[in-house]
This record gives structure tokens, C-alpha cells and sequence, in this order.
């Protein structure tokens, strides 16, 4: 395991690698001056060319992203054209309050959706699986913004029980968090409720059924356990698609996390910014795949890995 393990995260540079010339290009080629931006309206055009030559973007493309490639391998993200302090910094600053929002967001996607699925597969065809089958088309065709004006309105706006924005205690995490997991649910309840019918038809459960085995024993420690590799696949996959999603939630309920960071910088054309917040996104999807790869070795030991 330690092997692969090793390869694995070697693996990551090239993939970083390949991110950061998309990310790179991307924000050449959008129009747009970042140099003209950082200066203000007011620059002069010895300002702007002044500021041009500081960051280098007065050499020519190649050369820009070779300097830029130098610097990451340093350790040095560069510098943002807007509040002129590390990219770093502003990264070590945000990327806390969004872990936290992924982190609750999922908690809540995977604690209440999965027993959800669980109920329904041993009373399939009734009213809480036809509940849940309604759910998810509502949780998957409701945009996530739309949600959150919504919970905005109802319980801050209306009842006043929440803070509709900002970041504090855990009263602040309410809102965002079931906005960002809540579709999530409806993913997790149909996905075990699929997996569980079909363990739940295998010969050893009626076996143990037939041994007088308690009915909790056999869902909880024989089926769901036979059924979580799926689950954790999935768990897997939607981390990736909640750190996205907490892009556009961090922007509605002002939320100072590192996806509103990188939007700001994409309003701005802060290149540094941008390019620094994407290669941290891409690898926080990478390791957490690869958890996801090693927890299956815990889960089945016949999984191993070459």
C-alpha cells in the first residue's frame, strides 16, 4: 500500500502540472488588462507599464509561465495584483472556512441520506421511497443559489432565526452548509438505497436471517458493509463536485472561504490569485480520491493494490 500510495501522489505533479497550462492560458487569453486593473482607472501609462514590468507580464508567454513555474517549485505563489501580499497568505487565510463548509456539507449529505436509502430498501415501493425518488429530481434540478435565497429569505429575512451571512459560530454554518449538502442527499439516499436491494437479495443474508440473526445485525454489519464501496466511491466523487459547488455558496452568503476568493480574483484578473486557488482545488480532489482508494483496502480486504 505504501507504494502505491507513493506512486500515486507522484502522479500528482504531472496532473498539477498540466492544470496550471490550462489555468495559465485561460486567464492570457480572456480580454481584459490585469495590469490596467491593478493600476486603476486613474494610471497613468507609465503606471500600467510599470506595473507590467513588476510582474513580468511584458515578456512573452513562454517565458511568463516558465518564470511562474520556477516560483511554484519554490514554494512561491506569487503575488496578488489587487492587496499586493502573497497568494499564500490569502489561500492559508480562506482555505480553512471552506474545508469547514465542504466538511459539514457532506457530513449532512452522508448522515442523513444514507439511512434514508437504508429505510427505503427494506420498504421498497412505499410511501418514503416514493418520497425519495421525489426528493432527488428536486435536489438535483434546484440550482444551488436558488436554494440559498431561499433559506435566505425564509429564515433570516422572515422568521430571523439564522445569520444570513458572514462567517462565526455554528449558527453561520446552518444555512450554508444544508444549501451546499442538501442536494447531496438526495445522491446518497437513492445511491444506498440501490446498493442495499441488491445485497440485500444475496444468499448470506437470508442466511443469517435464517440463523435468527437480529434484523439490525444483518443491515448494519452484513449488508451496509458489503454495500459502502459504492457509497464511498460516490463520497469521493462529490467532494469534488461540493468544493465547486461551495464556489457559488461562499458568494451568496458572503461566506470567506477560498471559492470566494478565487471569484473575486476572476472579477479582477488577479492571475496569480486564480491560478494558485485552482491548483490547491485540483489537489485537494486528488488526495481525497486517493483516501478513497486506500479506504477500500479497509473496507474489502480481498482489494489489494499493484
Amino acid at each position: 500500500m505504501l507504494n502505491y500510495t507513493l506512486r500515486r501522489l507522484l502522479l500528482l505533479l504531472p496532473m498539477l502540472f498540466g492544470v496550471s497550462i490550462v489555468v495559465f492560458l485561460v486567464m492570457h487569453f480572456i480580454p481584459g488588462d490585469p495590469a490596467q486593473l491593478a493600476a486603476g482607472p486613474d494610471a497613468t501609462a507609465e503606471d500600467v507599464a510599470q506595473i507590467r514590468q513588476n510582474y513580468g507580464l511584458d515578456q512573452p508567454l513562454v517565458t511568463q509561465y516558465i518564470i511562474y513555474v520556477r516560483k511554484i517549485v519554490s514554494g512561491d505563489f506569487g503575488e496578488s495584483f489587487q492587496t499586493f501580499t502573497p497568494v499564500l497568505e490569502g489561500i492559508a487565510r480562506t482555505l480553512p472556512a471552506t474545508i469547514e463548509l465542504t466538511a459539514a456539507g457532506m457530513l449532512l449529505a452522508v448522515v442523513i441520506g444514507v439511512p434514508l436509502g437504508i429505510v427505503a430498501a427494506l420498504k421498497p415501493r412505499g410511501f418514503l421511497d416514493g418520497s425519495l425518488t421525489t426528493f432527488a429530481v428536486l435536489g438535483i434540478s434546484v440550482p444551488g443559489f436558488f436554494l440559498g435565497l431561499i433559506f435566505m429569505s425564509i429564515f433570516s429575512a422572515s422568521l430571523g432565526w439564522l445569520p444570513p451571512t458572514g462567517r462565526g459560530g455554528w449558527q453561520h454554518l446552518i444555512l450554508p452548509a444544508v444549501t451546499l449538502g442538501l442536494p447531496y442527499v438526495a445522491t446518497f439516499s437513492r445511491l444506498a438505497r440501490s446498493t442495499m436491494m441488491d445485497v440485500l437479495k444475496e444468499d448470506y443474508i437470508r442466511t443469517a436471517y435464517a440463523k435468527g440473526v437480529p434484523g439490525y445485525k444483518v443491515v448494519i454489519k452484513h449488508a451496509l458493509s458489503n454495500a459502502s464501496i459504492p457509497l464511498v466511491t460516490v463520497f469521493g466523487m462529490d467532494f469534488g463536485r461540493l468544493l465547486g459547488g461551495a464556489v457559488i455558496v461562499e458568494t451568496v452568503f458572503a461566506w470567506p472561504g477560498m471559492g470566494r476568493f478565487l471569484i473575486d480574483a476572476i472579477m479582477a484578473r488577479d492571475i496569480y490569485v486564480v491560478q494558485g486557488t485552482v491548483l490547491v482545488f485540483a489537489a485537494l480532489v486528488v488526495i481525497i480520491n486517493l483516501m478513497v482508494d486506500l479506504v477500500y483496502g479497509i473496507l474489502d480486504p480481498r482489494i489489494t493494490y499493484n
